[in-house]
């Protein structure tokens, strides 16, 4: 599942701040961009204690 799932939010979350980019928006005063680079972190951490079982 997480094989899926963790590729997929790290797509989007490029074609975002593409996006953000493109109309001129920082990136760094958006919280929703750190939202989703917490989501990711917890995942990965997710995905690895699964893969170690």
């Amino acid at each position: 599942m997480y094989k899926k799932i963790i590729p997929a939010v790290t797509v989007i979350f490029g074609f975002w701040i593409l996006l953000q980019l493109a109309f001129s928006i920082n990136v760094f005063h958006n919280p929703m961009n750190y939202f989703i680079v917490i989501t990711l972190f917890f995942l990965c951490i997710q995905a690895t204690l699964k893969h170690r079982k």
